[in-house]
């Protein structure tokens, strides 16, 4: 289940057009909800494991982290097969962008073009579009 409003003025542009400067996106948990704010649009979406690695992705952009360290710091358990973490981590997260697109269609796009996901796990934004977010 989630709500959508619109929460100030847009920040994003759609692909081809220039942008603004940065602005401030919000994506918190907030009990078994997370409140995402992009691009002027308020979303609720349920808390679940990949949106838990995309928060520790977003506060951390364009740095790699390795999967099994990105399963130990979000869940607490240590990694025995790297390869089914990998598997895992990376179904966990694809899954969370394809939810968050459900409910708000330009973060979808702009998760689904930023996110690496493999051995190593990055939010990598385009330079050109400025996220800052707000955890």
């Amino acid at each position: 289940m989630s709500s959508i409003h619109k929460a100030g003025a847009p920040g994003g542009a759609p692909p081809g057009e220039s942008r603004a400067p940065a602005q401030t996106h919000v994506f918190r948990c907030e009990g078994d909800y997370w409140s995402i704010v992009y691009a002027g649009v308020a979303v609720h979406v349920r808390d679940g494991i990949g949106m838990r690695y995309l928060a520790h992705l977003l506060a951390r952009p364009q740095q790699r982290i390795r999967v099994d360290e990105l399963r130990a710091i979000v869940k607490g358990t240590t990694v025995i097969d790297v390869k089914r973490a990998r598997s895992a981590v990376s179904k966990r997260i694809r899954g969370a962008v394809e939810r968050i697109g459900q409910h708000h269609g330009g973060l979808g796009y702009h998760l689904k073009n930023a996110i690496r996901t493999g051995r190593a796990c990055a939010y990598e934004p385009d330079p050109q579009q400025l996220v800052r977010w707000r955890l």
